[in-house]
């Protein structure tokens, strides 16, 4: 009498596994959504290429307005500083006036905002020189994420 009893226990248990899902099978619980703020913010300044340099340093005028661009982006942390030439640029090396875009002019740029803390390496340059425009400038663009202190 114990084998039929020990038979329909295990028919019993064979069908309960039966009903459950194999390893692997089981749903996915939904990602909890992140409490931190990711969103990422975009400082611009947009400097006429007259009165920006001076020979292949920046001018007063010049650091004046990257030092307010920099100040604006306090408080995040920087992603890229993208350096966007727009205009007829005139990048032969071969002028000396303000419309010349020699790379000692763009170093000056680069090196001013490494001194205020923003990493090298995170600091690139975008051609765009468009020769529709009247004038040159140099749009300088600081992307990133507010800092998690």
């Amino acid at each position: 009498m114990q084998a039929p009893r020990l038979s329909l226990a295990l028919l019993c248990l064979l069908a309960a596994g039966a009903a459950m899902p194999a390893p692997g099978d089981e749903a996915v619980p939904p990602l909890v959504p992140s409490t931190q703020k990711s969103e990422v913010k975009t400082q611009t300044a947009s400097l006429p290429a007259r009165g920006l340099f001076d020979g292949d340093k920046l001018s007063a005028d010049g650091r004046q307005r990257l030092a307010e661009l920099v100040l604006d982006a306090l408080g995040l942390q920087v992603e890229v500083a993208l350096l966007v030439p727009t205009g007829p640029w005139k990048i032969d090396g071969s002028h000396r006036d303000e419309r010349a875009l020699t790379p000692a002019r763009l170093d000056a740029v680069k090196r001013f905002l490494a001194d205020r803390g923003i990493d090298p390496k995170h600091i690139f340059v975008e051609s765009r020189i468009d020769q529709k425009l009247a004038e040159p400038r140099l749009d300088v663009q600081i992307v990133g994420r507010p800092q998690q202190d």
